[in-house]
């Protein structure tokens, strides 16, 4: 892991596509944002959803369920673990791992809940996301309000912030700081 020093970089995503997700379904909607901004291809969550394998009976995505379908879709990816890493080498490699065009999906737990994030970009401060659970943008709109108009992502997170949310993502022991970086 090199110390980065970039100041910005960031892929875009259609801002149409920052979709909040039905129950459990965060899985289908990072996925959704990970074939669009690397395939330039639309495809519905809901659809994926039901291509989606690999879950538990209340709706719970394994990271096997999301390495499937993106594979379905001939996404090339590798996984990651990156528990041994201190927090600032987390902060460097996901900046490394934006620099060499690629998109990082990881696993993480806010708010009691278990989610996957899609990581599009970073600034000199933190980090720009797809985040499915974002609040919506009115009562009855499907899509997510953005926390910084001037950014690409609808979710902004300081870089400590997004690493303790991804240091107390996984299922027990499994998948800690897992991370599924795609091209």
């Amino acid at each position: 892991v090199k110390e980065n020093n970039n100041v910005y970089k960031a892929f875009a995503m259609d801002r149409e596509l920052f979709l909040h997700q039905k129950d459990n379904d965060c899985a289908s909607y990072t996925a959704m944002a990970v074939i669009s901004v690397l395939k330039n291809q639309d495809v519905s969550p809901v659809r994926l959803s039901e291509e989606m394998m690999w879950r538990s009976k209340g709706g719970v995505t394994f990271p096997q369920g999301l390495v499937n379908i993106l594979k379905n879709y001939r996404i090339n990816l590798t996984e990651y673990k990156m528990f041994r890493f201190s927090d600032s080498e987390k902060i460097n490699w996901l900046k490394n791992t934006i620099d060499k065009g690629n998109i990082i999906v990881l696993f993480v737990q806010g708010d009691g809940l278990k989610h996957y994030v899609t990581v599009l970009g970073y600034d000199s401060h933190g980090f720009l996301l797809y985040d499915s659970l974002q609040k919506r943008r009115s009562e009855h709109s499907d899509l997510t309000i953005v926390d910084k108009s001037e950014y690409e992502g609808n979710r902004y997170y300081p870089y400590a912030d997004l690493i303790a949310l991804w240091n107390k993502g996984g299922i027990f022991c499994f998948f800690r700081n897992w991370a599924l970086v795609c091209n």
